[in-house]
């Protein structure tokens, strides 16, 4: 759950303490630098266990740099071998491991696994991404990673605890990137952006897919999908034409329309790339830069009402990551 890049330093505020809220909303501590090491990407975070994370960033020289928060301090970014044209995405496995990939120098997936101690080799999963991918947990120590495919489409394997599935293909006319979350039921929703700048979904159930649904909107930045800690459900958010950020649930069960809810505006006068994660369960928190001060704002939902946005301040550079 880091924030905010910069090309001298990358700070981090302490959402992380929102993770161990059991029943309220708790605060939100100061920034916190994550090292000295200049990265040239947005960050990606996942959690491990005990309060602790791991998170993945391009270096200057386009090298995947990782970094530990042990509960209290980061250990400092740290490279690992091999070539990356993409910033990374970070995932829990569901068993304590975090898994992060990126889109490879030959346009496939490059993959490197924590287990808690150490960063394995990194491993190439062959294909042709046209975006760096996104990857979220199945449970069970199995992950999903998907990108746009060069036709449009989305691009996706399966790592089962030792291999990756080969890379599929759902066809679709997208315009970006996914951005998947799981349901904390063994499935995984991605949407993206059409042509017509509506975001459409897409449901894997473990074994399959599930057919893409328009659930409409004008968007103006990437969609952003996030699991709320309850089974079956996600949310999916979005910046609308009036530059405010916009969401809508989906509340579990069968894979149709019917059950995705209405939009709703958070308001604000909100950056391209939102980010949103889970507190605990059915609260929320987003993170923006405002595009009148670039500072970064913050937004909670306590699992009734959003309880408006909040300025945390410092100017940023890159995009938030919740």
């Amino acid at each position: 759950m880091s924030f905010l890049r910069s090309w001298l330093v990358f700070w981090v505020t302490l959402p992380f303490l929102l993770m161990q809220a059991s029943s309220a909303l708790a605060s939100w501590g100061s920034f916190l630098s994550m090292g000295t090491t200049t990265v040239n990407a947005d960050v990606s975070c996942a959690p491990t266990s005990g309060g602790k994370a791991v998170c993945g960033a391009t270096g200057m020289s386009n090298t995947l740099l990782v970094d530990q928060f042990n509960g209290s301090v980061w250990s400092g970014w740290k490279g690992l071998a091999g070539t990356v044209t993409s910033p990374p995405s970070c995932a829990s496995d569901g068993n304590a491991h975090v898994i992060c990939a990126a889109r490879a120098s030959n346009g496939g997936l490059a993959v490197t696994v924590f287990n808690g101690t150490s960063w394995s080799p990194e491993v190439i999963v062959k294909g042709t991404l046209a975006s760096g991918p996104n990857c979220a947990s199945l449970g069970g120590g199995r992950v999903l990673c998907a990108a746009r495919s060069s036709s449009g489409g989305l691009a996706w394997s399966v790592y089962n605890g030792s291999t990756w599935s080969a890379f599929a293909n759902q066809t679709a006319s997208s315009t970006s990137p996914p951005s998947c979350a799981s349901d904390d039921a063994g499935r995984v929703i991605c949407a993206m952006l059409n042509t017509a700048s509506a975001i459409i979904v897409n449901r894997y159930n473990g074994t399959a897919w599930e057919g893409f649904l328009n659930i409409g909107g004008h968007n103006t930045g990437a969609a952003v999908c996030i699991d709320i800690g309850v089974s079956g459900q996600v949310s999916c958010f979005g910046r609308g034409e009036d530059t405010g950020l916009w969401g809508l649930g989906f509340h579990g069960g069968s894979w149709t329309l019917s059950q995705w809810g209405p939009w709703g505006s958070l308001g604000g006068l909100v950056g391209p790339k939102t980010s949103c994660g889970v507190i605990t369960t059915n609260q929320v928190v987003c993170g923006v830069f405002a595009i009148n001060d670039a500072a970064l704002w913050v937004d909670e939902w306590n699992g009734s009402t959003w309880l408006g946005w909040t300025r945390l301040g410092l100017t940023t550079v890159g995009n938030p990551i919740v």
